[in-house]
């Protein structure tokens, strides 16, 4: 079945053994010709983003909770959801460096203030904002799964 399948994906593909290559020296850049063609967006179409994180705490007193962070962000008629959501990020963080903003030299993780807040600030303005919120295990949580 799964060769079925697997068979069935090249023929919509339009890769069979009739097929030409469009650069017979790079089977990677003409595979990648075939999806450009065959999976670009139609008119109307757009991507979506989807993200989120569950970080669970435990604490001393024995108390937990789940702090979660979600975004989902949708493409539209001119930029895709990808593109806003790895280009804002990289111009935000660009733009620290060139005016200045951070000092620092080398490889740097945005988790530090100096680095963080501007460019979730910036990223704001943007449209990508997380959805965040706390909660606050109970005994009956943890048992759930029991």
């Amino acid at each position: 079945a799964t060769a079925n399948k697997a068979a069935a994906c090249l023929k919509w593909l339009g890769i069979t053994a009739d097929s030409q290559i469009s650069k017979p020296d790079s089977i990677v850049e003409s595979f990648c010709d075939v999806l450009e063609e065959k999976l670009c967006f139609q008119e109307k179409e757009r991507d979506m983003v989807l993200m989120h994180h569950d970080i669970h705490a435990s604490f001393e007193d024995g108390s937990r909770e789940v702090h979660r962070s979600s975004l989902q962000l949708y493409g539209d008629d001119t930029t895709s959801a990808m593109c806003k959501t790895v280009g804002y990020t990289a111009a935000v963080a660009t733009d620290l460096l060139l005016s200045g903003h951070l000092k620092r030299k080398g490889i740097l993780l945005p988790t530090s203030k100096d680095i963080y807040e501007p460019c979730l600030l910036a990223l704001k303005k943007e449209g990508l904002t997380f959805v965040e919120e706390v909660v606050v295990e109970t005994e009956e949580d943890l048992s759930f799964g029991a």
